[in-house]
């Protein structure tokens, strides 16, 4: 078992090990240079974003913050196939709990079908998703998970070229609750599977 050093998702199988550490996915590996450009971005800059999007407006409803990143955990399986991932969202305490609940009830009712993964991973993710519900990120201070984010958005800009600010995924308009915001972090997601 790792963890992906660029979107902190637990692998159980497979992964990719290069000279930079260990990654989920070709993806997370590809990304690894914004990792390194993110360490270069100034930490006042950094502040000044994390916390005008902590402090801000929820992306998803447009209500008030704090906004954080919370993880919303599912599982779905067939037979002999399992698959369980965690979703990355950016938005306030309230959307993300009706996420988290999507969620659980979305693992219960898909969850099960799988041999043996499914009857394993069903009660861990919904367990996963009452201790998100009931702990969640402080709300007086921006969680260590937002800093990566708003640090690794800087350097995507700066790598793009782009001079404005990143925003999240759905600032400008509100999201539907439960909705993955993309490019937030890479999604971390697990597979099982006993067929060759």
């Amino acid at each position: 078992m790792a963890l992906c050093i660029y979107c902190s998702t637990t692998v159980l199988f497979g992964g990719i090990t290069s000279d930079a550490g260990f990654f989920c996915s070709e993806r997370c590996q590809q990304s690894q240079h914004l990792l390194q450009q993110s360490e270069r971005v100034p930490y006042q800059k950094v502040q000044q974003k994390m916390l005008a999007l902590h402090q801000g407006a929820c992306p998803q409803c447009g209500g008030p913050g704090p906004v954080d990143v919370h993880r919303a955990y599912r599982v779905c399986s067939g037979l002999f196939v399992t698959k369980w991932n965690d979703i990355p969202l950016v938005c306030c305490r309230r959307c993300a709990t009706k996420s988290q609940l999507g969620a659980i009830g979305y693992s219960l009712i898909l969850g099960w079908w799988g041999l043996p993964w499914g009857i394993i991973v069903t009660p861990l993710q919904v367990w996963k998703n009452l201790k998100a519900i009931c702990r969640g990120p402080r709300k007086n201070r921006p969680s260590l998970e937002l800093e990566k984010l708003v640090r690794v958005g800087l350097a995507t800009r700066k790598s793009t070229g782009a001079k404005a600010a990143p925003k999240p995924s759905g600032a400008t308009q509100p999201r539907r609750a439960g909705t993955p915001v993309p490019n937030a972090t890479a999604q971390g997601s697990t597979v099982a599977s006993l067929n060759p």
